[in-house]
């Protein structure tokens, strides 16, 4: 995947690992948008009904539902 992205083809990368191609991706986003933030910039900040209700979920459920995520994700790919 890594190749694929340093050579500019992001379907071979995402066809290699989707999961960590939308994982780099959303993590890039919200990077850039802290750094917008920290310069001085606009706060971009999610709709207040939806932020109370992710605020709800504590971090370890977070955490949980993450690495779910990823065990499930890689025993499918294993076997499929």
């Amino acid at each position: 995947m890594g190749s694929a992205l340093l050579h500019g083809d992001l379907q071979a990368a995402f066809l290699c690992n989707p999961l960590a191609l939308i994982s780099l991706l959303v993590l890039g986003l919200l990077g850039g948008l802290w750094a917008v933030e920290a310069a001085g910039g606009p706060a971009t900040r999610l709709p207040r009904s939806l932020a109370a209700s992710l605020r709800r979920i504590r971090p370890g459920q977070w955490l949980a539902l993450g690495l779910a995520v990823a065990v499930i994700y890689t025993i499918a790919r294993n076997v499929l």
